[in-house]
């Protein structure tokens, strides 16, 4: 398609329609810069929006396994997220999924590798789903949320936070890394981390993986290191509801789709590598 419009734009400047080519690059630029700052005014709006949700409810998350987790008024990522987190639904498709293995595996230890403010690192403890939580931030400032989060939540003694993940620092956790649930949200970074030394070593922990846009091989070049070991079970971004809030029935509906909204540029994907049974060491 943009190669179409490149060979267009050449035809039309060898024609010699030089006014035809000036305005269509305007047209463009414009447009560009309309959609950017709607793009600007949709966010302010939805941050607004979080930050009503979060005095509503007092910055306690409604439902989910997080159930009760409090919310710090000063978050470090994500802010608009604050609202669509409050009330339970944040990447709920993930929120359920860690649910469903930990039901099955019973792991001790949860593994956070890209903890942001820590919402999945502390409430995968505020409820016992979890005995510890083992939480890598690469930002100093992300850290510091996430212990003034635990402390905010008493699960401070339970939580032990890291810098910036490698395959080393991941390995020197502890010898039950290779029994113990995995999340990854690095914005990219899984496609470099998870090698074939690190998968091997992490191998039978069951792993998810937020996975981010990149090149086209990158991902093939995981999905092939990875299915030596793991199963794979690629899991989709599905839409939410609001139906069982009463407190949010005379929103419009523009605002609650806002509320809904998790800010993203593309319908997100995770997978979710199971261990094959077959090649489970002894």
């Amino acid at each position: 398609m943009i190669t179409n419009y490149i060979k267009l734009i050449y035809k039309k400047f060898i024609e010699k329609k030089i006014s035809w080519v000036i305005l269509e690059f305007i047209s463009k630029l414009t447009f560009g810069f309309i959609e950017l700052r709607i793009d600007k005014v949709v966010e302010k709006k939805r941050r607004e929006l979080s930050k009503k949700i979060s005095r509503i409810f007092n910055y306690k998350v409604q439902q989910g396994p997080f159930r009760n987790m409090l919310l710090s008024k000063k978050q470090y990522w994500g802010i608009g997220d604050h609202g669509v987190k409050i009330l339970g639904l944040y990447e709920k498709e993930i929120q359920d999924l860690i649910v469903e293995i930990q039901e099955k595996e019973e792991y001790k230890t949860f593994v956070d590798i890209g903890g942001a403010d820590g919402f999945y690192a502390i409430g995968s403890l505020v409820n016992n789903l979890f005995k510890e939580c083992i939480v890598f931030e690469a930002s100093k400032k992300g850290r510091e949320s996430i212990f003034n989060n635990a402390k905010l939540n008493s699960v401070e003694d339970m939580i032990s936070i890291q810098g910036v993940a490698t395959d080393s620092a991941v390995l020197r956790l502890s010898s039950n890394i290779n029994h113990s649930l995995i999340l990854c949200d690095i914005e990219g970074g899984e496609f470099k981390l998870f090698s074939n030394k690190l998968l091997e070593e992490l191998y039978p922990s069951n792993i998810i993986i937020e996975i981010h846009r990149g090149s086209k091989e990158d991902e093939l070049d995981l999905e092939k290191r990875a299915s030596k070991l793991f199963t794979i079970n690629k899991v989709i971004q599905a839409p939410k509801s609001l139906h069982i809030f009463n407190e949010l029935k005379n929103f419009n509906d523009n605002n609650r789709s806002l509320l809904l909204s998790e800010g993203r540029s593309y319908v997100q994907e995770w997978w979710h590598l199971s261990p094959k049974m077959s090649n489970k060491k002894s």
